[in-house]
């Protein structure tokens, strides 16, 4: 995905796209937050779950794609009524795709408070066990009921807990530490393996009172896992 703002951009960017595929998507820039709805999905009912706040392209997780999937914040704080507008209009494409269990769906929220759809993933996501945190719930246990039984649970947030995922890119070619020292860290790679530049090196999840501290808490410990990689 690339952003062009003039013709020129949109030339050098057409270049890069075009090199991996025949069709090239050509879209109107929507600023704003880049978020997702969790959802269950159970018959012909739908229940929003969170919105989460999506992280994309960090740099100093070393993503190198401008939109390159990072992680996300949850919950994503928001106005009652912009939150309604989401959650509406997500359980809405949920129940006219027949989609069943846990679901996802990507959109960016418009600087006006509009939520514009990006993409629909239906099965488990990322935000899985930050969910699954803040509503003290088995999301894989939920997704099992609503499937098989129909069954959708009935759902009490936290109000003082917020969970945040970071995905750490490896900066060059590397060995991984043992990283099952850090209680934190998911997608644990086996000591001693090699991780190509720019691959997948693990996930943290931290949790906090607030988005701001469970984010910080995240960012100390990646800054940590760095500085114990050596080159391969």
């Amino acid at each position: 995905i690339r952003i062009a703002h003039n013709p020129k951009e949109m030339e050098r960017a057409f270049s890069e796209v075009s090199l991996l595929g025949k069709n090239v998507l050509v879209q109107k820039l929507i600023e704003g937050i880049h978020a997702s709805v969790s959802l269950l999905v159970a018959d012909k009912d739908a229940k929003t779950l969170t919105i989460n706040e999506q992280l994309l392209g960090l740099r100093f997780l070393f993503q190198q794609e401008p939109f390159g999937y990072c992680g996300n914040m949850v919950p994503l704080c928001l106005a009652n009524s912009i939150s309604e507008k989401c959650g509406h209009l997500t359980e809405k494409i949920a129940l006219h795709f027949g989609l069943n269990g846990s679901n996802g769906i990507d959109l960016v929220i418009s600087k006006e408070g509009k939520p514009y759809i990006v993409e629909v993933n239906p099965r488990f996501q990322g935000t899985l066990e930050c969910v699954e945190g803040v509503l003290g719930i088995n999301l894989v246990e939920a997704h099992i009921n609503a499937c098989l039984h129909g069954f959708l649970p009935t759902i009490k947030r936290k109000t003082s807990t917020f969970y945040t995922r970071l995905i750490l890119y490896a900066p060059k070619r590397v060995i991984a530490p043992d990283l099952t020292l850090f209680r934190e860290v998911r997608d644990v790679p086996l000591p001693r393996i090699i991780i190509e530049k720019e691959e997948p090196l693990c996930s943290i999840i931290t949790d906090g009172k607030n988005l701001k501290l469970s984010f910080h808490k995240a960012k100390k410990l990646a800054k940590l896992i760095y500085s114990a990689l050596l080159p391969a």
